[in-house]
């Protein structure tokens, strides 16, 4: 008898987790089209949402399942449930003039974003749903791309053509980290290994520093260089690095000198990349 019920807890057991599955994806956004998934396990690749519209940076609040994005001449920030069956849009809020990098602090409840207005722009900040606008930042050059380390309260902050920088959530205690002289338009933040990552325009190197400045190295030569080829995008996860070369979805290791795979192209220009890893139900 007590074989039987050890047999029949262990096959009760066994089908449960065969109905789990863990999916790997890539969020990407292609320039003036869509919002695009890329399956990691499967390489497959689904269209989520026509958009027509230019998106810079994505970003995923985990605890609403809402995935958020800024788009740029639209001069607002859009959200979407994922994983969902049905794409919705919903509008969250209008921003000013450009907004690029976009980035949320669950903890908090809070939205970050940039905005320019020509080569002078500011950091703005609201609540979830959209309310309590507040300007966190101003008079900076052309800035970018925002990345939050929401554990230790910091905020990195690339300013197009002048530098990348951290500073506190409020903008204070400011800190140089790298200066830019021929532009940068893609950074990501490993903040477990306190690196950051990012690809100069015109010789298209992806490079990593620590964060203190120091151990500054060259990853990957992608032979994608400004103006003919363009890398917008990187997201680091775990030992993983994906980016864009231009139209093609890229991935490398976070090891000084690898080389790299294109794991997908696209017909057009990828602007912004999310990697996403969930537990879903069969």
């Amino acid at each position: 008898m007590d074989v039987q019920i050890w047999l029949y807890e262990y096959l009760i057991l066994n089908f449960t987790f065969s109905l789990v599955c863990a999916q790997r994806k890539l969020l990407f956004a292609t320039q003036n089209a869509s919002i695009k998934e890329f399956d990691l396990q499967t390489r497959k690749v689904t269209v989520l949402y026509e958009l027509g519209a230019t998106v810079y940076s994505i970003d995923y609040n985990f605890k609403n399942k809402q995935v958020y994005f800024p788009r740029y001449f639209n001069n607002d920030i859009m959200r979407f449930g994922y994983p969902a069956h049905c794409i919705i849009l919903h509008k969250v809020v209008s921003t000013g003039n450009r907004p690029a990098g976009l980035a949320i602090d669950s903890t908090r409840n809070h939205i970050y974003w940039t905005e320019s207005i020509g080569s002078f722009g500011r950091i703005v900040r609201c609540d979830l749903d959209g309310s309590n606008k507040t300007v966190i930042a101003q008079n900076l050059d052309y800035p970018f791309v925002l990345r939050l380390d929401v554990i230790n309260s910091w905020m990195y902050v690339v300013e197009r053509f002048a530098k990348i920088s951290k500073s506190r959530l409020d903008f204070t205690e400011q800190h140089l980290l790298e200066n830019i002289d021929f532009g940068v338009t893609c950074m990501d933040i490993d903040m477990e290994n306190e690196r950051i990552y990012w690809i100069v325009d015109n010789t298209g190197n992806l490079n990593s520093a620590r964060v203190d400045r120091s151990d500054v190295k060259t990853i990957i030569k992608t032979n994608c260089k400004s103006p003919s080829c363009i890398n917008k995008a990187i997201d680091i996860f775990g030992t993983n690095v994906y980016f864009s070369n231009h139209n093609q979805l890229a991935m490398g290791n976070t090891s000084q000198g690898t080389d790299f795979t294109v794991l997908y192209n696209d017909r057009n220009r990828i602007d912004s990349i999310y990697s996403i890893s969930y537990i879903c139900m069969s």
